[in-house]
């Protein structure tokens, strides 16, 4: 997965010359770890992405998160985001619409601390991952994003993510 996600880090730029966007999200996750309980941390998540296409209706983006809150378990054990990256492929409405909705499919891996009784010390996800959203514009270079992404769904668990973003086109 490491070479899949550094080939589309490098890709990114090769099509940079139909325009691009950054942005920074708070993404409140919800943990579910095969070994039972569910914890809900928050993390901020980076953003970049470039268009394929001059309409602006396919990209590729790669984002980085850092959890910023822990939230419990249950019976005492604490889960932390440490990080999470990821690489996504991107379709969306038309750039000439106020409101675009937009779907994501790519892979993502996040790593996770559990603190706690019987310390079990952390657990890494990675799968393939689909999400759902939509883009708010506020100027023609402005605009927050709204975001539901089911990051992992797989043996390890499940990780899901809303996101609320303020992002830029350049």
């Amino acid at each position: 997965m490491k070479r899949w996600l550094l080939a589309a880090c490098l890709a990114l730029p090769l099509s940079a010359g139909a325009g691009g966007f950054a942005g920074l999200d708070y993404v409140s996750s919800k943990i579910e770890p095969d070994h039972g309980g569910s914890a809900k941390p928050s993390a901020l998540q980076f953003k970049f992405g470039t268009w394929i296409n001059r309409n602006e209706t396919l990209g590729g983006e790669v984002r980085l998160g850092l959890g910023v809150g822990d939230d419990s378990l249950g019976g005492g054990t604490d889960v932390e985001i440490d990080r999470y990256y990821g690489a996504y492929f991107r379709g969306q409405f038309p750039n000439t619409l106020p409101i675009r909705p937009y779907g994501l499919i790519g892979l993502t891996r996040m790593e996770t601390t559990e603190s706690g009784p019987g310390n079990r010390g952390g657990e890494n996800y990675s799968d393939i991952s689909f999400g759902l959203g939509a883009d708010f514009s506020l100027t023609d270079v402005v605009f927050v994003s709204l975001e539901y992404l089911r990051a992992v769904d797989g043996g390890d668990g499940e990780v899901s993510n809303l996101a609320l973003g303020l992002n830029g086109r350049f």
